[in-house]
């Protein structure tokens, strides 16, 4: 490049919130002063509006900027700052100086216009340099700290710090001497920097609706996402206009303010590190700085509710809990366990042992007939399965040709003979003696039919009956009968298709 062109350079401006001495208008004017002196050409700019110089996350305009120059296309030799802690406020000085490595590496310098050492290579501006970088990163610190220190004191007083006001709350603003201004809207901010800001009752309505939420938490045992989805099927409006969410409810059941207590520092992310919930002795605590919309044992109720669902147990404390349920009911199933206050979701036992009828074995319980009959249809489903498996091989392995149809556990073989595959149960009614009923289908020419037992639950034998023979209702199989149908019994599936 010719000594008589002018450099190219790009300028990186950044505004916090904190001056407007630092405003990116001043900032601006003063490179350029400093660009036109120097006889460089700005011929790109980047730039951040009211970013933390904190960390480069959300600073997108100089996250854009090293990605350019990183690329290796970038049209500009110099990069313009105003001062060092426009490039940054990084906690770790070693990140600022990184960061502006990075494009030295790249062959594009870094010079801060507004700084004695603005382009100084010397070991002494070096110095001044990491200096600078240190200052800058204490000033954040020391502003945290009064920052901080201000809000306890503020919210001490009973003035909100920060944030909206929450479903059934509403924000006012208040003159430095008391006086009411307005009620805020969501989004907007205080008039002044001066104001203060209370909470006040919203409208009737949704004060309503939280003394709902906490009667179907606690009265009716709904979950949060289950109280949401009511909310939202009923079209009831929550705080944002949004659709009400398992978060939404949380907030309801959880937040102090909703009982008159203001809290602040409950979390906390100080100087953008990650945000943590701290403990309660690190709360700043003012009790009766807001109307309550709800008394505060009904708080501490669902405080203790909250605590009870979401409490850890063992497997041995699980057990103990189930027999004393039965004891104090005389039997137990999933709508005892969860009407019973004392007792946990009964998906925590489905969780822990693999299904309530585990959970009973475990505690040396009987489970209750229903059960047995739903772990009975498992049994029989899966049985079913391979029964209908084994036919359709032993069916191929014979020679014949086999073809699956849309009817459940039915088979064309030879393509023009329909077998529906069935199981058929012990039956023991009041009169009569103990059968196995085989129900008349009307869309297969055989039902292959295996009795099962009714104790071990294996397979007794096996049953091919033409359809003729149920035309004139269901078949009962039975001791008395079963030499009469000897033709159509098998022991064995292989000996039903032949040597």
């Amino acid at each position: 490049m010719s000594s008589s062109q002018p450099i190219q350079a790009a300028i990186y401006v950044r505004m916090s919130t904190e001056s407007q001495n630092y405003s990116t208008d001043h900032q601006r004017a003063k490179i350029h002063e400093y660009a036109l002196s120097k006889r460089i050409e700005v011929v790109r700019e980047y730039v951040d509006e009211g970013k933390s110089g904190l960390d480069i996350r959300r600073r997108t305009g100089l996250r854009s900027l090293i990605d350019d120059v990183q690329s290796g296309n970038a049209d500009f030799q110099l990069i313009i700052v105003y001062d060092v802690s426009r490039w940054g406020r990084f906690q770790d000085v070693d990140e600022a100086a990184y960061h502006e490595h990075t494009c030295r590496r790249a062959g594009i310098k870094v010079v801060y216009s507004g700084e004695q050492f603005s382009d100084d290579a010397t070991p002494l501006g070096a110095l001044m340099k990491s200096i600078k970088r240190m200052m800058a990163a204490e000033y954040s610190r020391e502003l945290s700290t009064k920052t901080f220190n201000a809000q306890c004191r503020f919210t001490e007083i009973g003035f909100k710090q920060g944030g909206h006001a929450g479903y059934g709350l509403r924000r006012l603003a208040l003159t430095k001497d008391g006086t009411p201004r307005r009620v805020l809207e969501y989004g907007e901010a205080k008039g002044a920097v001066t104001d203060r800001v209370i909470l006040i009752p919203g409208p009737a309505h949704e004060a309503i609706t939280i003394r709902r939420v906490y009667a179907l938490y606690l009265e009716q045992k709904l979950s949060e996402p289950a109280i949401a989805r009511l909310l939202n099927a009923e079209g009831i409006a929550s705080e944002f206009d949004r659709p009400w969410t398992h978060s939404m409810v949380n907030s309801l059941l959880t937040n102090l303010k909703y009982c008159g207590t203001l809290a602040f520092n409950r979390k906390s992310c100080k100087l953008s590190s990650r945000r943590k919930s701290n403990p309660h002795a690190e709360w700043v605590v003012n009790e009766g700085a807001v109307e309550p919309l709800i008394s505060l044992s009904l708080f501490a109720q669902a405080r203790d509710e909250r605590a009870r669902r979401v409490r850890r147990y063992t497997l041995d404390e699980l057990l103990v809990l189930l027999q004393r349920c039965h004891e104090t009911h005389g039997r137990v199933n999933a709508k005892i366990i969860a009407a019973d206050p004392s007792m946990p979701d009964p998906q925590l036992f489905v969780r822990g042992f693999g299904s309530l009828i585990a959970a009973y074995d475990a505690a040396g319980l009987i489970p209750c007939p229903s059960h047995v009959f739903v772990e009975t249809k498992k049994l029989i489903a899966a049985k079913l399965r391979d029964l209908f498996a084994e036919v359709k091989r032993l069916a191929l392995s014979s020679g014949a040709t086999v073809h699956e149809v849309k009817a459940p556990h039915t088979l064309v073989i030879n393509q023009c003979v329909r077998v529906r595959i069935e199981i058929a149960t012990r039956r023991r009614p009041k009169r009569g003696l103990v059968n196995w009923r085989v129900m008349p289908l009307l869309d297969a020419d055989f039902v292959l039919t295996a009795r099962l037992h009714g104790d071990t639950h294996e397979l007794i034998d096996y049953f091919l009956i033409p359809a003729v023979k149920l035309a004139n209702g269901p078949l009962y199989l039975k001791e008395s009968n079963l030499e009469r149908l000897a033709e159509l019994r098998y022991l064995s599936l292989a000996s039903m298709f032949g040597p």
